[in-house]
């Protein structure tokens, strides 16, 4: 996937959200099942957002700072689209605070578990930033960052592509985890979801 596939078209939000039928926007609440398709959004999420899910999307976690949707839950292979406003990231010397992208990449370049690969210029749902990858080839689970229900971290074998950007409402990362060996079938997955982001300040 080229980086400009993170760029998100000029889609309309409509700005009514807990109905049903066509055009609204509903809550995405935890399910174990897959929701049907259709335009969500997390309500106490800050900034307010907007993404929209085609069959098979499961939500899995949702917290006030952090929600994701996920496909082939409980496989080696799940595949899955997140969004967070993490508290710090992970590094060399434990959680630490990043403001901007460019440190979020900087602490976490530093945790000598994880594999980075180089920061770019992306853009999604209307936010400007930087997006790189990381990869966990220590043999054991290591933390990324933190959030309210703790950290969120990367088991061996699986791939992340986090997106991050600086708002009113602090950093925000948008992501995409996969495993290594089906990294592909995970972009081609979350691509639609990534192009139907909207943040609303």
């Amino acid at each position: 996937m080229t980086r400009g596939g993170w760029l998100a078209s000029s889609l309309a939000m409509v700005a009514l959200v807990g109905a049903c039928g066509p055009g609204v926007v509903r809550e995405l609440t935890v399910s174990s099942a897959p929701v049907p398709p259709g335009t969500y959004t997390r309500p106490a999420f800050r900034p307010a957002v907007t993404l929209e899910l085609h069959e098979g999307w499961t939500p899995v976690n949702g917290f006030d700072d952090f929600f994701d949707v996920e496909r082939d839950v409980g496989s080696p292979d799940v595949i899955a689209v997140q969004i967070a406003c993490p508290r710090g990231f992970v590094g060399r010397a434990g959680v630490q605070p990043a403001d901007t992208p460019g440190q979020a990449h900087v602490v976490l370049s530093e945790n000598p578990g994880l594999t980075m690969g180089p920061s770019n210029d992306c853009r999604i749902g209307g936010l400007v930033g930087q997006v790189f990858d990381v990869e966990n080839g220590s043999g054991r689970h290591v933390g990324i960052m933190e959030l309210s229900p703790g950290t969120l971290g990367i088991d061996p074998g699986r791939k992340l592509r986090i997106a991050c950007f600086s708002t009113p409402h602090g950093l925000v990362a948008v992501m995409v985890g996969g495993s290594v060996a089906r990294w592909k079938d995970a972009e081609a997955a979350a691509q639609p979801v990534l192009d139907s982001i909207r943040f609303t300040p």
